[in-house]
């Protein structure tokens, strides 16, 4: 049950990803054509910041899940087991505290900028925060599972780069 949810939100996640980054890629092409013909639209810039602050916290999350973010394991590689499964503890740890952080002051954001409207689209510039409590529950939940799979003798390897299944 929990495998088919996670892969269920895996997918949900990846889906996400690739509607926010079509359209981006149509927004900013829009802006591009438009400055072209000598008829700018304002609200492409904008919309093209939103959807890349999305973008990224997205990206981050799916980096999260499929344990592909960039490490330097030079020095972790030649630890003893032990101190290897302390090290990974101690790294997701400071994950969580880190996305803790994130996900308490973007309360705050959201709430400081709800009505404040944007200046070229309809919406609050909250819009642009909205992501930030969302990505951050999701890599406090991810390094948990990352702790738990370390305590539980689960590690799992890092992968080889691109070797990771989409």
């Amino acid at each position: 049950m929990l495998k088919s949810l996670l892969n269920l939100s895996d997918r949900f996640v990846r889906y996400a990803a690739v509607a926010l980054l079509l359209t981006l890629l149509a927004t900013v092409v829009a802006g591009v054509v438009s400055r072209q013909l000598n008829a700018p639209l304002a609200w492409t810039d904008e919309l093209a910041q939103y959807l890349l602050v999305w973008t990224g916290f997205t990206g981050w999350i799916i980096a999260a899940r499929r344990r592909s973010h960039i490490r330097i394991t030079v020095f972790a590689d030649k630890l003893p087991a032990g101190a290897g499964r302390v090290l990974e503890v101690v790294t997701q740890a400071a994950i969580i505290v880190f996305a803790a952080i994130l996900t308490r002051y973007s309360f705050g954001l959201i709430e400081r900028t709800w009505d404040v409207d944007s200046i070229a689209l309809p919406v609050s510039t909250a819009a642009l925060y909205m992501v930030m409590p969302l990505a951050g529950l999701a890599l406090i939940l991810q390094a948990l599972a990352e702790i738990g799979d370390v305590l539980s003798g689960r590690r799992f390897e890092s992968a080889e780069p691109g070797s990771q299944p989409l």
